[in-house]
Order: structure tokens, then C-alpha cells, then sequence
């Protein structure tokens, strides 16, 4: 298992004289809820340190630069929904899968995501719509370095799916399934401010099979 919260090319030191595990979990907790609301470069050092109750000194010690620490929580909140996406490709194999099922498994760890709890699933998507759109060179960096693999590995499997199809339409139409992905992924509350209650929003399962269904159709459609 790939330890993608962890900074390039380093660990995290050890145990901070007087600091304990605990307070490792409140920094990356306070450092998650001030990103999600200020952006990189939005958030400050002492604020976060403020919110977790905790020495600024030991702050340091841990991830030595708000970046290294930016690493470490946004690592930690997307490390389950990357090795979700892996271990589906995984299963996927080798060999020819439909555009659907290579859909599902992008898309699904994203848009379900935290079902079980809104609070941590309205968290989630705020970070989510944060780091896949803050213009911070660090934040743009950071991105391209945790989601490289599961990235390379999707579009592999779904160029696979459409050989019909010439490079220049598939990556424009491509370009168009990240944006459904992203947007469906963090602005799933929209959905329901449009609908004014003609039906259920909740239904994540509908929702996200109409989605895909939508998205395969597109990739997919012969050549013009």
C-alpha cells in the first residue's frame, strides 16, 4: 500500500517530546476544516494550530512547512478513495471491460464516498472541490503527484474501451468526463436545490448509476 500522505521523499519524524498521536490527529483534523474553508493559501499556520489546541513548535516538528502538512491531510482524506479506485481496476484486469464498469469504478469511491456519515461526507467534498480546483502552484503539484496512478490506470482502461474512436475526440470528450466526475463527486446538494423536491436526492445509488449511464453514452458514441 502506497503511504501517499506521507511528504516526498521523507517521514514524519518521530514523537515530539510531550505530543502524542492524538494531537497528531487534531492537526490534520483543524489543518482538513481550514483548507476546505480558506484554500492553501487561504489557511494559516497559526490558525490551525489554534483550532487543534496545540503547540505551534510541535507543528513544525511534525511536517516542518504548511505544505508538507497540506500533503499529509488531504493524503489522509483521499488515501481510502485512491485505493478504492486501484484495487477496482485491479479486479478489472487486464482484459476488455465495458465503459461502464471502467466508469463505475472511478466515479463510485468518489460520489459515495462517506455515505454513512453526512458530516464527513459534506467534509469530504468540500476538500475534494478544494484541491481539484485551488490555483495554488503547491495545491497543483500535490494533486498530480497523489492521483498520477489511479489517473494513468482510468484513462488506460477506458482508451482500451473505445478504439473506435480517434485520439482527438476521446481526450476531448475525456476532458469532459473528469469535469462529471468532479462536479458530481462535490456538488451533489445541487442536485436537490434544482429538483425543488419532485423527488428523492437522497438516492445516491439512482443518481450515480443515471450519471454513469449519462457519462458512457458520451465517451463512447460512434464518430461524427
Amino acid at each position: 500500500m502506497t503511504d501517499i500522505a506521507a511528504p516526498a521523499g521523507a517521514r514524519r519524524k518521530k514523537a515530539h517530546p510531550g505530543t502524542t498521536e492524538n494531537t497528531e490527529t487534531e492537526f490534520l483534523d483543524a489543518a482538513e476544516r481550514q483548507f476546505a474553508e480558506h484554500g492553501y493559501a487561504g489557511a494559516k499556520i497559526r490558525a490551525i494550530a489554534d483550532e487543534a489546541h496545540a503547540n505551534l513548535g510541535a507543528l513544525h516538528y511534525y511536517w516542518g512547512s504548511k505544505e508538507s502538512l497540506f500533503r499529509a491531510a488531504c493524503g489522509r482524506r483521499m488515501a481510502p478513495m485512491i485505493e478504492e479506485r486501484l484495487a477496482r481496476f485491479d479486479a478489472l484486469g487486464e482484459q476488455a471491460s465495458s465503459v461502464e464498469a471502467i466508469l463505475r469504478a472511478y466515479f463510485e469511491p468518489a460520489f459515495l464516498s462517506n455515505r454513512e456519515s453526512p458530516v464527513r461526507r459534506k467534509l469530504f467534498c468540500q476538500i475534494y472541490a478544494r484541491i481539484l480546483t485551488d490555483p495554488s502552484p503547491e495545491v497543483k503539484s500535490i494533486m498530480v503527484e497523489i492521483f498520477a496512478e489511479p489517473t494513468r490506470r482510468f484513462v488506460q482502461l477506458l482508451r482500451g474501451a473505445c478504439p473506435h474512436v480517434d485520439d482527438r475526440h476521446f481526450y476531448w470528450r475525456l476532458h469532459c468526463v473528469f469535469g462529471a466526475s468532479q462536479h458530481a463527486a462535490t456538488y451533489t446538494d445541487d442536485i436537490g436545490l434544482m429538483a425543488e423536491g419532485r423527488f428523492d436526492t437522497s438516492d445516491l445509488e439512482f443518481g450515480i448509476e443515471t450519471i454513469i449511464q449519462f457519462v458512457a453514452t458520451g465517451i463512447s458514441a460512434p464518430m461524427p
